[in-house]
Formats: structure tokens, C-alpha cells, sequence
């Protein structure tokens, strides 16, 4: 019998992750009650599951070549940048 605890795959985190930046611009676009809230919190889900996941498997899946360490900083600057573009859309405020 294994030790180690379960976890979800990899895939599972990524989708995860995805899902909650979709629903944050969903709420930053529609602006309901408590977006202020909602927003942000989403898009810290999105980072944890999006970038973590991403690093957790670079670390956990060394390959000689170095490509998943390239593929998890790829993804890292990549998923910046979508917080960059998220936070410009909620101060320039509604149109």
C-alpha cells in the first residue's frame, strides 16, 4: 500500500485552473454584487492551480533536455501577463 497521498493529475489542475481565470473575467466583464470579491479571488485560484500545477509537475518530472522547466516558465510568464491584461480591464472600469 502506497503512503503517499493522492492528488489530482496534472491535467485535472490545468483545466481547473483555466476555468477559474474564464469565470473571473466572466465576473470582471458582468461586474454582479460582490465582483470586487469574486474577482480577485478567482484569479488567485487561477494562479495557484494554472502556475503551480505547472511547476509541481516540472519538479516532479525532470527530463534531461530541460523542456518541462521551459514549458512551467513559458506558462508562468504567460499566465503574468493574463493577470496584467485582467487587471488593466477592472481599472479602466466599465465602459
Amino acid at each position: 500500500m502506497s503512503t503517499s497521498r493522492p492528488t489530482l493529475p496534472y491535467p485535472a489542475l490545468m483545466l481547473l485552473g483555466n476555468v477559474a481565470f474564464i469565470a473571473s473575467w466572466i465576473v470582471i466583464l458582468k461586474r454582479p454584487e460582490g465582483w470586487q470579491f469574486v474577482g480577485p479571488v478567482l484569479l488567485l485560484l487561477f494562479l495557484a492551480l494554472r502556475v503551480g500545477g505547472v511547476w509541481r509537475y516540472a519538479l516532479s518530472h525532470p527530463d534531461p533536455a530541460g523542456r518541462t522547466k521551459r514549458s512551467a516558465i513559458l506558462s508562468t510568464v504567460l499566465a503574468v501577463l493574463a493577470v496584467c491584461l485582467w487587471v488593466y480591464t477592472w481599472a479602466s472600469g466599465p465602459r
